[in-house]
C-alpha cells in the first residue's frame, strides 16, 4: 500500500461504498428510496456533532474526525478500484476508469447495447471522469486519485441549508449519503456544463486540501 494512504483503508469498505451507492439510482438517475443511506461517520462523531453547547475543542474535533473518516473511506475506494483494475499506482486515467466500470457492477445497469446510445453513454462517462479527476475545475491532471475521491465523497455529503424565507445559507455536513444526494450527483456529473455539483467538488477540495494546507 502506498505510504500516503490511510492505515485504516481497506478493500471491503471500498467495495461496500460502491455496492450500496450503485443501488441508490434507477436507470435514469432517479433515486431508489428503498435503499438505505450510506453513513461513514462513527456514532461518537454523531453524538458530539449533535451536542448543543459545543466548545471550540469540540468543534475542532468534529472537523478533524470528519476529515479522517472521509480519508479512510476515499482511500478504501481507491484500493478497491486499484484491485479491480490491477493499478497499484492509485492514480486512474480515463481508460482505467472505464475498465473499472466494466470490471464491476458499478453503473453496469446503465451501459446500453445500442451503438449510438453507447457512444452517448461513453461521452457522459468522459464528462463524469473529468469532473471527478479535476474536482470540478475546468482543467487538471485528468487523473483520479485519493484526494479527488475524498472531494467527491465530501461533495456527496454537502446539503443545502436555507433560512425561514428559503434563502440559501450554505452547506451542512452530516456524514450521511442518501439516495437523493447520490441521484442528484449521478445526474449532474454527466452534464456537460458547470453546475451545482461542480461547485460542490471545488469547495470540497478546497476545504479538505487547500484551506488547511
Amino acid at each position: 500500500m502506498e505510504e500516503n494512504l490511510s492505515a485504516y483503508a481497506n478493500y471491503e469498505l471500498g467495495e461496500a461504498f460502491f455496492a450500496l451507492t450503485n443501488k441508490m439510482v434507477v436507470r435514469d438517475g432517479i433515486p431508489f428510496s428503498r435503499t438505505g443511506d450510506f453513513e461513514f461517520v462513527s456514532p461518537n462523531w454523531r453524538k458530539l456533532a449533535d451536542k448543543k453547547d459545543k466548545t471550540p475543542d469540540d468543534i475542532k474535533k468534529i472537523d478533524e474526525d470528519y476529515k479522517m473518516e472521509i480519508r479512510d473511506l476515499a482511500d478504501s475506494c481507491i484500493i478497491y478500484m486499484g484491485a479491480k483494475t490491477n493499478n497499484k499506482t492509485y492514480k486512474f486515467s480515463l481508460e482505467d476508469y472505464k475498465n473499472f466500470l466494466s470490471a464491476t457492477n458499478v453503473d453496469k445497469f446503465a451501459i446500453p447495447n445500442d451503438k449510438a446510445e453507447l457512444e452517448i453513454y461513453n461521452k457522459k462517462i468522459e464528462i463524469q471522469f473529468k469532473k471527478l479527476a479535476n474536482h470540478g475545475e475546468e482543467t487538471g491532471d485528468d487523473l483520479i486519485d485519493n484526494k479527488d475521491f475524498a472531494a467527491y465523497i465530501y461533495a456527496l455529503d454537502m446539503k443545502s441549508e436555507r433560512d425561514e424565507n428559503n434563502n440559501f445559507k450554505g452547506f451542512i455536513l452530516n456524514g450521511k449519503i442518501t439516495p437523493m444526494d447520490y441521484a442528484v450527483a449521478y445526474h449532474q456529473l454527466k452534464e456537460d456544463k458547470d453546475n451545482l455539483f461542480s461547485l460542490k467538488l471545488r469547495d470540497a477540495y478546497k476545504n479538505l486540501f487547500v484551506n488547511n494546507a
